[in-house]
């Protein structure tokens, strides 16, 4: 049986967020700002998603006074501004990753959010009630995010037909286009073979000329298309990365581990912006942050991660450098390989534990996306890591950290 103020702690918390609805939207546009690639105004934009975005988080603390059997769901309006949201990061070129990164973002601000609130209240608030309003905001943020997703793979699935039609019909022509110019060179040719008079081998040599140009023609239209299915303007899992901001993104997730071990992380140069694979890019700067972090050398008093960049190749290089215990060079050459381990004999003694599997996971995403990973390591000393992609530039602005 609920104790009596159940019910009044439920609506503090909801009249709060109804209250806050504008500020709290207002603390993810900034958020979202840090770790998009468009600019500011775009990220919701006025005439699509800026007057409704508050509108959503509003919903969400109306929701949160709603009767148990009431799902969100059943809001038209309030999924109809969540599909728009997956709409408009398609044709922003974002990803799935992308959009599972904002939600999780909006998440992280409820939670800040109610923790205040369950704060001010102290004990004249109910505890059930308030994990119960969590449990529920957390409901209603999941099914938005399954729509906003929902609407991103349709449009992409649209695009995808579209384009094998496309691919399809063009086929069709180019086998059209083939082989009318292929039958009359196999006419001249056997005409040409048999012909005696100058005048008809020259009319017949022009003839073969004008379609042997022809089907060079058609072979250029081969080579365009190949290179444009290659890579698609439009693939939804590749769009512009601020190598910058995921970097920041990443520390900011790993603080809490990074200040256990003392580790400090430093930016010491700009970071290239690349199109790419968002999910994969965080991935290996996930993994290669974390296994700085667990890798570092107790035995230091200043244990410290630096990334950085190099623009003095054709490709600016990223750099993400610690002075850890190192990799044995009787490692170096398997490093990037499955289940290998430099340290598993210090799992106790570094508190670090792991399959053997992060540094092949960097390697195959960097593959993935056409990139390229090397490792420099000197026993007791660091690791560095390398990476390369296809088509970075360099931004104009310093990262900050």
């Amino acid at each position: 049986m609920p104790v009596p103020n159940f019910a009044a702690t439920v609506d503090h918390i909801a009249s709060r967020l109804a209250a806050d609805h504008t500020a709290l939207a207002r603390v993810w546009l900034e958020r979202l700002d840090q770790l998009l690639s468009v600019e500011k105004r775009d990220v919701f934009p006025t005439h699509q998603l800026l007057d409704h975005i508050p509108d959503l988080l509003k919903e969400i603390a109306s929701y949160l006074r709603a009767p148990a059997d009431q799902e969100i769901a059943a809001n038209t309006a309030v999924m109809t501004k969540a599909a728009e949201l997956g709409l408009l990061r398609f044709d922003q070129r974002a990803s799935v990753h992308q959009l599972l990164r904002e939600y999780q973002i909006l998440s992280e601000i409820l939670e800040a959010f109610f923790a205040r609130e369950a704060a001010v209240l102290g004990e004249r608030g109910d505890a059930t009630a308030a994990v119960l309003v969590v449990s529920r905001a957390h409901q209603a943020v999941r099914v938005l995010q399954q729509k906003t997703v929902d609407a991103f793979i349709t449009r992409y699935t649209e695009t995808i037909e579209r384009q094998t039609a496309q691919l399809r019909n063009f086929s069709r022509l180019v086998s059209h286009e083939i082989r009318q110019p292929l039958g009359v060179l196999q006419v001249v040719a056997r005409v040409l073979s048999g012909s005696e008079a100058e005048a008809d081998t020259a009319r017949l040599v022009e003839t073969m000329e004008r379609n042997v140009v022809r089907l060079g023609e058609v072979a250029g239209k081969l080579e365009r298309l190949a290179r444009l299915t290659r890579r698609p303007d439009n693939a939804p899992n590749e769009q512009q990365v601020d190598l910058a901001a995921v970097v920041n993104d990443v520390v900011g997730q790993l603080r809490d581990m990074a200040e256990a071990r003392g580790v400090v992380f430093e930016v010491v140069s700009e970071l290239p912006a690349l199109t790419a694979d968002a999910g994969r890019v965080e991935l290996v700067v996930m993994n290669l942050l974390a296994n700085a972090i667990k890798y570092s050398d107790p035995d230091k008093s200043v244990r410290r991660v630096t990334v950085s960049a190099d623009g003095s190749g054709a490709y600016p290089r990223v750099q993400i450098r610690d002075n850890g215990i190192g990799i044995p060079k009787s490692k170096l050459a398997t490093i990037f390989d499955q289940f290998v381990r430099a340290h598993s004999h210090l799992d106790d003694e570094l508190g670090a534990q792991g399959l053997g599997l992060g540094v092949a996971i960097v390697r195959e995403s960097m593959e993935a996306m056409g990139g390229i990973v090397t490792v420099e390591s000197v026993d007791r000393e660091g690791t560095a890591f390398t990476l390369e992609w296809p088509g970075a530039t360099l931004r104009k602005k310093p990262a900050t950290t």
